[in-house]
């Protein structure tokens, strides 16, 4: 089990120094474009759920207000960009914000860790529930996808 649980563990540290690696200051990353837009699900804005565009050499996030509004924090590249939306039901007393608890990636791995563990210590352990269906929620499934000009967009909406 502690295997499982390191390998996901350094997945998740590695997945985050690779997306940091774009958003460092200094000219070193790709240029980024401002991105905002607003996302609804079955009509309604989606909110809690953060969105996440990718290239190949970058990936930039927001998250929705209760309006359904995001803007990208580190921007997007111009260009064509994978789109994935996501929001999940956390545990109760899970708290999500990274400078007091965990990322969601953290919780991800240690709920992968705990997946077959039998134990009373293991059966406590809930997994979050995706809210959005997989076809946008999913980066490898997601069927998304905006063209993000050169200027940036504001009306990068998404209705799911």
């Amino acid at each position: 089990m502690r295997n499982t649980f390191s390998s996901g563990l350094c997945s998740v540290v590695l997945s985050f120094l690779i997306a940091l690696s774009g958003c460092g200051g200094g000219g070193g990353g790709p240029k980024t474009e401002r991105v905002s837009g607003t996302v609804t699900l079955q009509g309604k804005p989606l909110e809690g759920a953060t969105v996440y565009f990718m290239t190949e050499k970058f990936s930039g996030f927001g998250k929705t207000n209760a309006e359904g509004h995001y803007e990208l924090v580190q921007g997007a590249v111009a260009g064509q960009n994978k789109v994935y939306i996501s929001k999940r039901k956390l545990p109760e007393g899970v708290n999500m914000d990274p400078e007091e608890g965990m990322d969601l990636g953290q919780f991800d791995a240690a709920a992968a860790a705990t997946e077959n563990d039998r134990s009373p210590k293991g059966a406590k352990k809930q997994s979050t529930g995706e809210q959005v269906p997989e076809e946008f929620s999913n980066p490898q499934k997601s069927t998304l996808t905006f063209p993000v000009p050169a200027g940036g967009s504001t009306s990068a909406d998404f209705r799911l």
